[in-house]
């Protein structure tokens, strides 16, 4: 594994080598652990950097914090700690041992040897060791075959309850089969759909739950993976009812393809939450109630659930964009909404017309502006202040319909307008 090592950012291979110091001087081993490890012998960059410590990784990272003078954050509940650097952090773990008091449950955790500590992964291809002690610094340590099922392409438990005990690992096991192309293997598969049928995602936290499948709708092409959690059944912690089609894998498509689109054309716009509109994609299947429920019981934060609940709100309203539309009525019904909704409405409604429309808001309506301000109004005499907040949103929309440019052509236009509303205060 030196070779493999190298391939690593000189700033990833400077940290690890602080570490592998820092152990000699202290007197323990160290090995670089799980994700790194697989990413590394598969040829494919690495940002997460996990450290085990055969004794006390809170101590060992402590001791090593204080010197390199870094941040240092530890969890005592779980034997863990981190230490921050400018631009990387570094988890480092007491080589533990775990088990489950009920499927489910967060583990019980009491320090063990590196096999033990191994053991305890969920899959074997994250259940292998990279040595950063000086005597065998870059041995692989492989004590349950995960490097022959990386090179099979296979994605295998290391024991026959590790569904049971863990039932995210479900959603994980996915993850790696469609990341890296793999499969499940044919135990493995078999313990997953028991799994899936003792309903063992009802005995886990759902906030849990939420974590990973916001992971795999984050990854490319997440279609697959929620395709493939449906062929399994692994859906059903949202709703029983829910299936996937191939409808559905054209509306991810077009998510895709309006994504692109939005990040090309309007790059003077915030970025997109892209989890939200793939997330949409698949709630947009359920009555809103069954939407408003399960973004609730697993404690997605309170814009993410606003905003979801806006597309499903909203999605039937989006089609009058077909319709030929003052822009002034464009910008009332788009602007409320947060980008998200915006671009989902683009991907969902396959319509000329309201993606020509949609296109008009983000470009020109969306960043529109009134030369006027307030003390220009006062300065004009208009009283009382109490009207500005209607005779700015008025002024507004017929800025947009007359194509009103100069501060003149405002002026003009706001006289007549107070004027207006001026009269039905009074009547």
């Amino acid at each position: 594994m030196i070779n493999k090592l190298k391939n690593l950012t000189s700033e990833s291979s400077r940290l690890l080598e602080s570490f592998s110091q820092f152990a000699i001087l202290e007197g323990v081993k160290i090995y670089l652990v799980g994700g790194a490890v697989r990413d590394l012998m598969l040829g494919r960059k690495t940002f997460d950097l996990d450290i085990v410590v055969e004794g006390d990784a809170i101590k060992f990272a402590h001791k090593f914090a204080e010197k390199n003078k870094k941040k240092f954050k530890k969890h005592h509940a779980f034997g863990t700690a981190t230490v921050y650097f400018d631009s990387y952090h570094v988890d480092l773990v007491t080589a533990r041992s775990e088990t489950y008091a009920f499927s489910g449950a967060l583990p019980k955790v009491s320090p063990a040897s590196l096999k033990e500590d191994l053991f305890r992964r969920d899959f074997t291809i994250n259940a292998m060791a990279v040595s950063l002690n000086q005597a065998d610094y870059g041995k692989l340590v492989d004590f349950y075959g995960g490097e022959k099922d990386l090179k099979s392409g296979l994605v295998r438990v290391l024991h026959e309850k590790s569904f049971m005990d863990d039932p995210t690992r479900i959603l994980r096991a996915v993850r790696f089969e469609q990341r890296f192309s793999f499969k499940i293997e044919r135990n493995t598969l078999r313990f997953l759909q028991q799994a899936v049928s003792c309903e063992a995602f009802d005995f886990v936290n759902p906030h849990r739950l939420r974590e990973d499948l916001i992971f795999i709708l984050k990854e490319p092409e997440p279609y697959k993976y929620i395709a493939r959690l449906s062929q399994l059944k692994a859906l059903f912690f949202i709703d029983k009812k829910l299936q996937i089609n191939k409808k559905d894998a054209l509306l991810f498509g077009r998510i895709d393809k309006a994504v692109c689109f939005y990040k090309k054309t309007f790059k003077f716009h915030r970025n997109l939450d892209e989890y939200i509109l793939n997330l949409s994609a698949i709630l947009i299947k359920l009555p809103k109630n069954k939407v408003a429920a399960f973004m609730e019981t697993f404690g997605f934060k309170k814009g993410d659930r606003l905003r979801i609940l806006a597309i499903c709100d909203n999605l039937a309203g989006a089609k009058k964009l077909n319709k030929k539309n003052l822009p002034h009525k464009i910008y009332q019904f788009l602007n409320p909404l947060s980008f998200e909704s915006i671009v989902f409405f683009y991907a969902y409604h396959n319509h000329k017309g309201i993606r020509k429309q949609i296109g008009f808001f983000l470009n020109h309506l969306s960043v529109m502006r009134l030369k006027l301000k307030g003390h220009d109004f006062r300065q004009m005499g208009f009283a009382p202040l109490t009207l500005y907040g209607k005779l700015f949103e008025k002024l507004l929309h017929v800025k947009m319909d007359k194509g009103l440019e100069t501060v003149e052509e405002e002026a003009k236009a706001a006289k007549a307008i107070f004027k207006r509303l001026s009269r039905f205060k009074h009547c």
